[in-house]
């Protein structure tokens, strides 16, 4: 059994990580991923062209039943800007955008050091809704900003982007199938017999000591919707999150926002208007 202390482990260590979908020939910009030096995560979007929005601090409920639907609208907000999510190491978990969405949609997530697994999922339709990527500026790698690229054949329905969220190689590949060196592109075996690649990314700051390992997969269309941006994170511990008998919490947003101004009339809206 190879130690967990020797492993090597690569990882993509940059200011700023922009992440990319191919699709048809075409590349487009998705998000960005960023660390704090306090070593806190960061996922901005500022790259879709529909800017009006609906988020929440959300929960399902403890039912028994192991699928079911959230509607954002019963406790979300409006906002008229695209937001970033912010995720602190004593758990504080968050959607903001400096001067122009207040924080008021935030929870108490797990803590970064004990959380392990799924972080965030970002859920993409209509990829030409995205900015187009540079075919020279958007590439390559420095310790500045690194351009990472999922790559489709086949034009999806969806596109579905997971960031999970591990402090050791062991979490992520087990003790029997540890490699001596690991990233910081991997490739990995899905439960459905899949090949699946992903990068792993890390603070480029002192003392990281956590991995983000992001993958893509074509998912099934969630909705008519031809364009659409949604994202959830900021999860309770797996222990609940898992349980169909409890009721679980998590941050959730969704662009476009149909029928925004009755929505900003009856839910509210976290615009920031200066004084």
């Amino acid at each position: 059994m190879i130690n967990a202390k020797h492993v090597v482990v690569n990882a993509f260590r940059s200011e700023r990580v922009i992440i990319t979908v191919e699709v048809d020939g075409r590349r487009c910009k998705i998000f960005q991923v960023f660390f704090g030096r306090d070593h806190s995560l960061f996922v901005n979007f500022p790259y879709f062209r529909h800017r009006i929005g609906l988020l929440a601090a959300t929960t399902v409920p403890g039912n028994g039943q192991s699928t079911f639907h959230v509607d954002l609208a019963k406790s979300g907000k409006v906002a008229s800007h695209l937001v970033k999510y912010s995720h602190h190491p004593d758990g504080r978990a968050h959607f903001s955008q400096d001067g122009k969405v207040r924080t008021e949609i935030k929870r108490q997530s797990m803590r970064l050091d004990d959380q392990s697994g799924h972080m965030f999922s970002a859920i993409i339709q209509g990829p030409a809704a995205f900015d187009e990527a540079h075919p020279v500026k958007d590439t390559g790698t420095s310790p500045k900003r690194t351009v990472l690229t999922f790559t489709f054949q086949i034009a999806p329905q969806a596109i579905k982007i997971i960031g999970r969220w591990f402090n050791s190689p062991v979490q992520l590949f087990g003790d029997n199938n540890l490699p001596l060196r690991v990233g910081p592109n991997v490739s990995m075996m899905r439960p459905d017999g899949h090949q699946q690649i992903g990068y792993l990314v890390a603070s480029p700051y002192d003392n990281a000591q956590h991995i983000l390992f992001l993958t893509c997969e074509s998912v099934p269309s969630l909705s008519e919707e031809p364009e659409l941006l949604i994202f959830y994170g900021g999860f309770d511990p797996p222990e609940v999150m898992n349980d169909t008998t409890k009721e679980a919490g998590f941050l959730g947003f969704s662009y476009p926002a149909h029928d925004a101004e009755n929505l900003k009339q009856t839910r509210g809206t976290i615009d920031f208007v200066k004084p």
